[in-house]
């Protein structure tokens, strides 16, 4: 299935300066997306289908990617060895993703997932809760808000967003203080909040749809989606601006250098959660847009124009400009074996494997 977009030519030249590669989630479409540019003149899209693609972690130091699904999280290790020799594209890619581990969760209804700290820490939203994965249960809890008084799989406040300080959960956004079942569903518009979960207190509240809060130079970013703003808050002061304004439904935002990379989506009409939103459905867009945090101006960006309408979770991946990822469904995801640095094989066609 093909989808069509345009993009401004800043675009692949930002990606390119930055040696970095682009990666978002579009659970509507079911697709994880690389962006990438090797010249710095024509952007690379890579797409990979998953079953209802939510959150993505990557770990820079140890080089591993995580891919939240509907009831599963999918963790992946790059072989820098094994892209320069995969058979089907030798020399294509600079990194290549390959299927390690899978956690079953069951339907958390999981939105951001993190590494940090030897953790894979998930934003539990169906319990309302931030929880970590384990080998023995489908999730094990670490945080919930006060105001909610017990884990039942009801999404009570719509817990969507975590950011990390020293590699544990520090700061969260959900729409609503609610403890009912689903009761944010009635009144979403401007009781979101951002909370510091170490101390349990509500740094800002009456927020129009809070999501995707990043931490950087004692400043949070975050977006507010029902009013289609990318803000700042200041940890020092408490002071809150806006960056910018986009007439869209935010979510997903990733930074780097001195870039935000702001995920946009079209506003859906099948659903009454939307209706109070200054932004309409027909103004609405999707994309992905680069905010220069120097300035404070939309520098670049790429707009869909059919079939991908939502995007969720963005994320960079530093040092790469080429990346590639297999999958269960692709030829080679089990024709390779990725042991210690110099361990990489693939397997040729006899069933033997030959050494990198």
């Amino acid at each position: 299935m093909t989808s069509f977009f345009f993009y401004e030519a800043n675009l692949p030249k930002i990606l390119f300066n930055q040696k970095i590669t682009l990666a978002f989630t579009t659970y509507q479409a079911g697709k994880i997306i690389f962006l990438s540019s090797t010249n710095g003149e024509t952007l690379v899209k890579y797409a990979k289908n998953f079953k209802r693609p939510m959150g993505i972690a990557y770990d820079p130091i140890n080089q591993r990617l995580a891919v939240a699904s509907k009831t599963s999280i999918d963790l992946f290790s790059n072989s820098s060895p094994l892209a320069r020799h995969f058979p089907e594209y030798p020399n294509k890619h600079d990194h290549l993703f390959i299927h390690q581990s899978r956690y079953q969760t069951g339907f958390l209804d999981t939105h951001e997932i993190e590494f940090g700290n030897d953790q894979l820490w998930v934003v539990n939203t169906m319990f309302s809760c931030i929880s970590s994965v384990s080998p023995f249960y489908h999730f094990k809890t670490y945080w919930k808000p006060s105001f909610i008084t017990d884990l039942m799989p009801e999404d009570r406040c719509h817990l969507n967003g975590l950011e990390l300080e020293n590699g544990e959960p520090a700061f969260v956004t959900c729409f609503d203080g609610t403890n009912t079942p689903f009761g944010w569903k009635n009144k979403t518009l401007r009781t979101g909040k951002l909370i510091d979960i170490r101390s349990n207190r509500t740094l800002l509240d009456e927020l129009p749809m809070p999501h995707s809060p990043v931490l950087l130079n004692d400043r949070i970013y975050f977006l507010l989606s029902g009013t289609g703003e990318v803000m700042e808050y200041s940890l020092k002061t408490s002071k809150t601006r806006c960056i910018i304004k986009l007439n869209s439904f935010l979510r997903g935002l990733a930074a780097f250098g001195n870039f935000l990379f702001v995920g946009c989506s079209k506003i859906r009409d099948d659903t009454t959660v939307f209706n109070e939103l200054e932004i309409s459905s027909k103004s609405s867009f999707c994309g992905i847009y680069v905010i220069d945090l120097r300035t404070g101006i939309n520098v670049a960006g790429i707009t869909y124009t059919d079939i991908v309408k939502e995007i969720f979770s963005v994320k960079v991946i530093p040092n790469s400009i080429s990346p590639g990822l297999l999958t269960e469904r692709d030829e080679y995801h089990d024709k390779c074996i990725l042991a210690e640095e110099d361990l990489n094989f693939w397997i040729n066609r006899r069933g033997s494997p030959n050494s990198l």
